[in-house]
């Protein structure tokens, strides 16, 4: 029978004081590692997909609101057409080609919880404390 331990020498690994540096001990062999062309092409390739992942473009700062934003609804057909709703109640109709706010419908007593357009795009419906208004 063939048992196989682990035994560590702490004097290898313990620092002396708080300001050494930790030992990071690395075996650099091929035969120990078989697979390291392919673990390290597997890292690039997530590497890239991530850089693809957080290269979208930065669209516009919108900052006309005086309080968080917390929804946001997008019109159905004119996909430079968007809606804001924020925590202190304020709703605003954005222009993203111009970058302009074009409406706003302020305040209810609370925040928005919801906002949708209907189907055709002709109304927008805010939702306040289970309340639901028609703005548009």
């Amino acid at each position: 029978m063939l048992i196989k331990t682990l035994s560590r020498n702490p004097d290898e690994y313990v620092r002396e004081t708080k300001n050494c540096t930790h030992k990071v001990f690395r075996n650099y062999d091929e035969k120990v590692h078989p697979f390291k062309v392919e673990r390290e092409y597997t890292r690039a390739l997530n590497a890239t997909k991530l850089d693809r992942v957080f290269s979208k473009p930065f669209v516009a700062c919108l900052d006309s609101h005086s309080d968080g934003v917390n929804r946001i609804a997008i019109h159905p057909n004119e996909l430079s057409t968007v809606v804001s709703g924020s925590y202190d109640g304020e709703i605003k109709l954005w222009n993203l080609q111009t970058k302009n706010c074009v409406k706003t419908c302020s305040s209810y007593n609370g925040y928005v919880q919801g906002l949708t357009f209907s189907v055709d795009g002709e109304r927008l419906y805010s939702v306040f404390f289970f309340l639901i208004y028609c703005i548009l």
